[in-house]
């Protein structure tokens, strides 16, 4: 692998401001470098440690890089070892440091796998050359056996020039990270007393940022203690609690973010949903996809869904969709709290309560980074609020709500209960000891009252929609007529991919252009109907009652009911068999040795799929 060696040619003296300057501007490719980066890099080149706080997008990434920077700009050889907490973070700052003409390495358990099998050692190429090299890793990778090996290695360790630690607040934050990160101090005894350490952080007050260098072994009074706003006054904060159930599938709280009567995708605001596990995620990504109509143009790639088990390119084409604007809302789990620099998301939606302030302040931070204005909208269930009159000691609920309360950080729950006196912006600027000043709209409902009226609005519709939809379903109701047996959940699973498979070989046969997805035959919201009440059509009139308003229930109706019942008769023939064994069990007449626990469960296979036998069944575990 050739090292990148960017030409940079400055009429300025090497290692002056305006050298330095022209030189992060050019490597960035920004017009200009804000003076916090210039006076942090004058700094860092000048060999002297650094722990900056400084707010979400504000440059702190060009910090930690600038002095392998600067020394490649001169011709100077060495190794920066850069630290984040997640694998999805290496590969992107890793990209970030290769975009600036550094020659950067991702080193996790996935990249070192992968660039075995084509030949390569990745520690063999951060080990070896006569250039600027920079890994980035988590903290655990320091402590892999190839790793180790290079730390014992005298010629790699006088190599080692700079220790970079991305996302530093975490030393001092309880969870899964605060151990990997603690032991970093067990490098300042691996490395030499000139390697230069940097650390930055968007989240700390001035007590937990002297508390925080000290962990990492910063000498006091021996290096730079910078500290600047970490105030984002371009964004503006709704906190809000849950009005709405979500253990039924549906999320009316979300439902402002698809307006009611969209008929084109730029209405819908390039955003951002934080929920806190995948299935959770493609439960939202499901509900807000059954708001779109089915003639929305690219309506398939408006929704999607973010996390950490998708392949990196996989990844990064999304990224990239979701920044020209093809994808409007991005369902990401806690993969995109660290790193994830989009600039154009315009409202970030926080599904699920912060652990901590620096979760929260991370997640919000990923909003309006380009400058412009965003707009932040985080919820809550309904005991993180505090009662108005305060807490009644005889009011039970009172009391078990002020337990839970109790249990998160109380920057968290002042921020989720602004007053007149501190809104949501000023909880927070007090927390890590910057003066407020209140101005026009900063937050709501506090300094804007009338700010969310609108999402509100589009809220109400939604309401009102699925109100009338939920009436009109109810009566009359559909009842099972005992004829087909209600089905299991595997059973349910497997039916869901039968009717997909309809759908598509149906769509594929009538669709009239190539990009059309299939959810314009019957979208989804239909096939999940039919999967839950598949066994009370028993007839066409029943099956009608169950699709509704099916646009294509007159021209394609039929056929779907169709192999919808003949994927029912074979469901029952299961629970027949099923039935008989049980009763053969209990007779004593089953073959010796045989236990009913063990058997192999059955379900249909497609009506019209290849099939071994004449009552097309297949085999399947219980956990599919």
């Amino acid at each position: 692998m050739a090292p990148p060696t960017p030409s940079f040619c400055s009429h300025h003296p090497v290692n002056s401001r305006e050298w330095m300057a022209e030189l992060l501007r050019t490597r960035a490719q920004v017009r200009e470098v804000y003076p916090h980066q210039l006076e942090l890099a004058m700094h860092v080149n000048a060999g002297e440690d650094v722990f900056c706080v400084a707010g979400t997008n504000m440059g702190k990434t060009l910090v930690l890089q600038s002095g392998p920077i600067a020394a490649q700009a001169r011709g100077e050889k060495g190794i920066a070892l850069m630290i984040v907490p997640i694998k999805v973070l290496v590969e992107q700052q890793a990209d970030v440091a290769s975009r600036r003409g550094l020659r950067a390495l991702a080193i996790n358990q996935d990249t070192v796998r992968n660039a075995r099998l084509v030949g390569r050692d990745l520690f063999k190429e951060l080990e070896h050359g006569d250039d600027i090299r920079m890994a980035v890793m988590t903290p655990s990778m320091l402590n892999e056996s190839d790793m180790k090996t290079l730390l014992r290695r005298p010629q790699f360790i006088n190599s080692v020039r700079w220790l970079s630690i991305d996302e530093a607040h975490l030393v001092g934050q309880e969870g899964i990270f605060k151990s990997g990160y603690l032991s970093l101090l067990n490098m300042r005894v691996r490395l030499n007393s000139s390697v230069v350490w940097v650390a930055a952080t968007a989240t700390a007050t001035p007590a937990e940022a002297v508390s925080m260098a000290l962990a990492f072994g910063f000498h006091t009074d021996s290096y730079i203690n910078a500290r600047y706003s970490v105030d984002r006054p371009n964004l503006k904060f709704i906190p809000r609690i849950y009005q709405h159930p979500t253990s039924n599938g549906q999320f009316l709280d979300l439902s402002f973010i698809i307006p009611f009567d969209v008929i084109n995708t730029n209405q819908i605001p390039e955003t951002i949903v934080f929920a806190d596990y995948i299935k959770r995620g493609n439960e939202i990504e499901k509900f807000l996809d059954s708001l779109l109509p089915p003639g929305l143009p690219n309506r398939d790639k408006i929704i999607r869904t973010y996390n950490s088990l998708m392949p990196f390119e996989e990844r990064q084409q999304l990224i990239e969709e979701f920044k020209s604007g093809h994808v409007r809302v991005l369902i990401v789990t806690d993969t995109a709290t660290y790193g994830f620099d989009t600039p154009n998301i315009r409202l970030a939606v926080l599904t699920d309560l912060p652990t901590s302030k620096a979760d929260k302040d991370q997640k919000m931070g990923r909003a309006g980074r380009d400058g412009l204005p965003a707009l932040v909208v985080a919820f809550a269930p309904g005991w993180m609020m505090e009662p108005e009159g305060g807490v009644d000691p005889s009011n039970p609920k009172h009391l078990a709500d002020m337990e839970k309360r109790k249990k998160i950080p109380p920057a968290v729950v002042n921020w989720y209960n602004p007053t007149a006196e501190k809104c949501c912006r000023a909880v927070s600027m007090h927390y890590n000891g910057e003066a407020f000043v209140r101005r026009p709209n900063c937050c709501v409902p506090i300094c804007d009252s009338d700010g969310f009226t609108t999402h509100l609005t589009e809220t109400a519709k939604w309401e009102e929609f699925f109100s009338a939809k939920q009436q009109s379903s109810a009566e009359p109701r559909v009842r099972s007529d005992g004829t087909f047996h209600a089905l299991e959940k595997a059973m349910k699973e497997s039916l869901e991919q039968m009717l997909d498979h309809w759908r598509h070989h149906m769509w594929n046969k009538i669709r009239t252009q190539p990009e059309e997805p299939c959810e314009f035959l019957p979208p989804q919201h239909i096939l999940d109907a039919l999967v839950n009440k598949a066994h009370v059509c028993t007839s066409l009139e029943r099956f009608n009652a169950i699709v509704g308003d099916w646009e294509f229930a007159s021209s394609h109706g039929r056929s779907l009911f169709e192999y919808l019942h003949e994927a029912l008769t074979g469901f029952n023939q299961i629970f027949k068999e099923q039935i008989a064994d049980r009763k053969a069990t209990l007779m004593n007449v089953d073959e010796p040795g045989s236990v009913l626990g063990n058997k192999t469960n059955l379900v249909a296979s497609p009506p019209g799929s290849p099939t071994k036998d004449k009552k097309r069944k297949r085999i399947y575990s219980k956990e599919n």
